[in-house]
């Protein structure tokens, strides 16, 4: 097969395949180290062009880009802003990035290559080359898995877990590929050979056909279709294969047991990383009238804890138990966690505000909890519940000096208000406190809702409150009159199952608006004309954050591409949310 035969070797022969094997899977494994020295050298050399280049004065008036002796730097800055524009557009929508995909791809090559450079005519060399390649990869894909703010993959590249866990997920398509070769080759040599009743019964082919199921298991699950359809199933299987899989190859050969350990060392480094960054607080569950939003809000007790926290961050919600349950019960629930963003500016509010939208799962277990607590008489604010949180997660810990942009955008659609509103909050706070001038002209804040109730959640009803700092938001109500009117049978079932509406509407000017100074608009916001407005007022550097539906994540986007290929200094940030 393909110039291969099944070649008769001596011991000595044997021992030296055995060497080529092993250091084949050396190369491989440790293969990533130039890479993260490259994306070390490329944060130097990008830290010396932006120096180099200087600073684009912060101006209201929009000036000529000035062309002196650092030109080719700034070409170059250009260029490589546009590549990473390009790099970061997803092929399709729900797939992988233009970048991911390219890496993807040349490090497919670079296994396969190794998996037959210097196999000669060895049917069998070959067979063992792409197992033990494989094996080798498998203890970064499971650090690519880590899900922590200490993660080494992450603090190297400075990739948020969202773009990790991408690649991690290519690179278990790219071993699960290469398994399956490995065993395909392995099967097709037996039946040749006229084993196969016989070798399926050792041990060694029970354990590796196992596990190659298991990895294509977890390779389908992970398919974004099946993902959306039931996340619960594909969370479920993934962490309970990726620790079986490690017993399960430990009999496997002997050859990659120390894949294998170093796999279950990366494991156990997650688990004790969460656990770390676990904590249990008290907190109230309310749900918001006249809308399918829950709320959660955590006090924090100490200025230390709020100082942990910061707007734009995301935790992880366990399922809150409920009565006596029993420690199996309570074990699992604790795995049975969702994402959540910070709602608030904790260092300020000193509490922790979490709001999402009940669909199904935990959201729905959630708004089921609310409403036992009101149908039982009890008020939202005296019954607290203990609630546990993993976190914080995200890349917003670690965003730039919004201070140093010329001009800020935010967008947000429906409850991607949650990340927007804490950051405006944020920025405009900062600006104030620094004197910084003038702020309004600035900071622009566009805000998408469905009903006007959907914004209740960003104030505080509390008389005497404090500045939320949310003055000037522009906001547009995208469905006016009833939930029955619009929201159909679906939403509306929705709504009475939860008690939300319970005879409670907002007017087109509910109060909170008015006493804020929000400008409402009953249409859908102008995108194109609102990055119009962003970039025509200036030529300084640009921040643009966005959160909400993949499709206006993308309409923003689409407008923004204009002023980066222009060459315009572009920071961007979108956060997207499945509505």
């Amino acid at each position: 097969m393909f110039g291969y035969e099944f070649v008769e070797l001596d011991k000595a022969a044997k021992v030296a395949r055995r060497q080529s094997l092993d250091e084949s899977a050396s190369i491989a494994q440790w293969s990533i180290l130039p890479i993260l020295a490259l994306i070390q050298l490329a944060f130097l050399a990008q830290w010396v062009i932006a120096r180099c280049a200087g600073e684009t004065p912060r101006s209201p008036h929009p000036q000529p880009m000035t062309i002196g002796r650092n030109t080719w730097i700034v070409r170059t800055k250009a260029t490589w802003t546009k590549f990473r524009w390009w790099a970061d557009e997803p092929l399709r929508k729900g797939w992988f990035t233009s970048g991911e995909t390219l890496l993807a791809g040349i490090w497919t090559l670079w296994l396969l290559f190794l998996c037959v450079n210097k196999t000669g005519n060895d049917y069998l060399h070959l067979t063992k080359r792409f197992g033990i390649v494989a094996a080798s990869q498998l203890p970064l894909h499971y650090l690519l898995a880590m899900r922590s703010a200490y993660s080494p993959i992450q603090l190297l590249t400075r990739l948020s877990y969202e773009r990790v866990i991408a690649i991690h997920e290519l690179l278990g398509k790219i071993v699960t590929f290469i398994l399956a070769l490995h065993t395909g080759f392995y099967f097709n040599f037996f039946v040749q050979k006229g084993v196969l009743a016989k070798r399926i019964r050792d041990v060694d082919v029970i354990t590796g056909s196992i596990g190659f199921v298991m990895f294509a298991t977890m390779s389908t699950t992970a398919l974004s279709v099946l993902r959306h359809w039931n996340y619960r199933v594909f969370y479920t299987t993934h962490i309970l294969l990726a620790l079986i899989v490690v017993d399960v190859l430990i009999f496997h050969v002997s050859h990659i047991r120390v894949y294998v350990f170093e796999m279950f060392g990366a494991f156990l480094l997650l688990q004790l990383l969460r656990q770390a960054l676990t904590r249990q607080y008290k907190g109230t569950i309310a749900l918001i009238p006249g809308t399918d939003l829950v709320r959660v809000v955590i006090p924090l007790p100490t200025d230390k804890a709020a100082c942990r926290f910061k707007p734009g961050q995301h935790v992880h919600l366990s399922r809150p138990l409920l009565g006596s349950v029993s420690l199996a019960s309570a074990f699992a629930m604790r795995y049975r966690t969702n994402p959540f963003t910070i709602a608030s500016v904790p260092q300020k509010d000193r509490q922790i505000v979490l709001v999402a939208r009940a669909l199904s799962g935990n959201t729905r277990h959630l708004a089921q909890i609310a409403r036992s607590l009101r149908s039982d008489g009890n008020s939202e604010k005296s019954v607290a519940l203990p609630l546990t949180l993993e976190g914080p997660y995200g890349t917003a810990g670690s965003f730039p000096n919004f201070k140093e942009f010329d001009r800020v955008l935010l967008v947000a659609g429906g409850v991607g208000g949650t990340f927007t509103v804490p950051i405006f909050r944020s920025i405009v706070e900062s600006d104030r406190d620094s004197s910084a001038a003038p702020v309004r002209a600035r900071v622009k804040f566009v805000w998408a809702v469905r009903r006007l109730a959907e914004t209740k959640w960003a104030v505080s009803e509390e008389k005497g409150s404090p500045e939320t700092g949310l003055k000037g938001l522009e906001l547009y109500v995208t469905r006016s009159g009833t939930v029955e009117e619009h929201g159909g049978e679906d939403q509306q079932g929705l709504m009475e199952e939860f008690e939300l509406a319970e005879g409670e509407t907002f007017n087109q000017q509910d109060e909170h608006v008015k006493n804020h100074g929000w400008s409402v608009e009953h249409c859908r916001p102008d995108l194109a004309k609102v990055v119009e407005e962003t970039f025509a007022g200036s030529t300084g550097k640009v921040a643009i954050l966005t959160c909400g539906p993949h499709e206006m994540i993308a309409d923003v986007r689409r407008y923004v591409k204009i002023w980066v290929y222009r060459g315009r200094d572009v920071f961007w940030h979108a956060e997207s949310f499945g509505l």
